[in-house]
């Protein structure tokens, strides 16, 4: 067993600010600021009703023009922040690409999370 141990069954993608990817769902756009095959976190709007358990389904959409359907349930609310909990969502080899293209043109932004994170 080696020394650091992955709790999360999925790695999560945290975005720069100017590197954020939006979803749609209905009439509503929110940023994403983390996304993994299992689940995205999203900012919420002020004018927004969502509740714990509420089924949503929408489109993710990511660099390169990917757009993702998405279907999941509002799991937990994190300050001004809910994340979604996904039963249909990106696909590793998506989350891959998306992982090289932030650590090619936010270099910066992947030594600072892994300086916090030592």
């Amino acid at each position: 067993m080696s020394d650091i141990e992955q709790k999360r069954q999925y790695y999560r993608l945290k975005y720069p600010k100017r590197a954020r990817p939006y979803v749609r769902f209905a009439d509503e756009m929110f940023q994403v600021t983390e996304v993994s095959e299992g689940g995205i976190r999203m900012v919420l709007n002020n004018f927004t009703c969502m509740y714990k358990g509420l089924s949503m389904k929408g489109v993710l959409n990511l660099y390169g023009d990917r757009s993702i359907p998405i279907e999941g349930a509002v799991l937990r609310f994190d300050n001004d922040e809910v994340v979604l909990q996904l039963r249909k969502g990106p696909t590793f080899k998506i989350m891959v690409d998306q992982q090289r293209h932030i650590r090619q043109k936010y270099p910066s932004f992947f030594e600072r999370l892994r300086g916090t994170a030592a």
